[in-house]
């Protein structure tokens, strides 16, 4: 297998991975690393494709076994048609480890993919022993969802807006609001072009992401008061400078209500924190499988 350097040279147009078929749906995912120990899969944020998380993370990474996966209709999976919700992405991610014959994994999600990982850990805990959350999108009550994710789905409008204006202006804006994510720290050189990022101004992802976040209050709503049942380990790994996802609201509260839980808040980090501080990463996903192996050692 080529390298992960050499993964993302790959134009956008083409994968990087390999497709599995589940339940109808075809998505996308990229195996790295050696066996042994208990694999982490991660889940990328909003807007993103498996690339970002594996432009940061993969060399601190590079000794564990890791399922990259493109989540259900953005980068080059599929999404099945009708409504969708956290709950829904959980079921068949779950249903994707079991296919692939993977028993259990950590899950490492940012951003929204980290909303998505609580869903799984809260509905298939079997499949999920322990958690990593990036920058996590966690609380409802955060506002309201930006105007064109809302009218992407109207009638007559939504056509212009991923047909016409997406292509041309969302396009120009894809470094800008990079740079304004991982702010105040640096954005690395070439990202937009590594992470394959225009991905999201084609017309089939930009719909499936603006649905996520149109709703992404009741999403949330259906599942915040719920973190307490959450019984696995839980690292949440936050930048005190995050403009996206505020740390306060968001970490911070949710890492009160976890029973086995708790945040690190890394000073001068904003929203991209597996990029610069992907050692930290890679320190929370060691401790999460001590954790487990040490509950498993005194269950025996």
């Amino acid at each position: 297998m080529p390298s992960a350097d050499a993964l993302l040279e790959t134009p956008s147009a083409e994968p990087v991975g390999q497709f599995e078929t589940v339940a109808g749906t075809r998505l996308h995912f990229l195996e790295t690393g050696p066996e042994g120990d208990i694999p982490v899969l991660v889940l990328h944020g909003a807007s993103a494709n498996l690339r970002d998380p594996l432009m940061g993370l993969h060399e601190a990474l590079s000794g564990r076994r890791v399922i990259w996966l493109d989540r259900p209709g953005l980068g080059h999976s599929q999404r099945p048609n009708g409504r969708w919700s956290p709950q829904a992405e959980a079921r068949l991610i779950a249903a994707f480890l079991y296919q692939r014959g993977i028993d259990e994994v950590i899950v490492a999600g940012h951003s929204w993919g980290g909303a998505i990982a609580m869903r799984l850990a809260l509905d298939h805990p079997r499949a999920v022993s322990g958690v990593v959350l990036i920058g996590p999108a966690l609380m409802s009550n955060v506002g309201d969802a930006a105007f064109y994710n809302r009218a992407t789905h109207w009638p007559f409008i939504g056509p212009v807006i991923t047909r016409l204006i997406v292509p041309v202006v969302a396009r120009g804006q894809l470094e800008s609001g990079a740079r304004s994510a991982f702010a105040p720290e640096p954005m690395p050189e070439d990202y937009v072009e590594r992470t394959a990022l225009d991905l999201l101004v084609t017309a089939r992802v930009w719909k499936a992401n603006a649905a996520d976040m149109a709703r992404v209050n009741t999403h949330l709503a259906e599942q915040d008061s719920r973190y307490g049942e959450i019984t696995q380990p839980v690292i949440i790994i936050a930048g005190s400078e995050d403009s996206v996802v505020s740390t306060r609201r968001h970490s911070l509260v949710a890492a009160e209500m976890l029973s086995d839980g708790g945040v690190i808040v890394i000073d001068g980090a904003g929203h991209n924190p597996h990029f610069a501080h992907a050692d930290r990463i890679a320190e929370a996903v060691s401790d999460i499988t001590l954790r487990v192996q040490a509950r498993r050692a005194a269950a025996q």
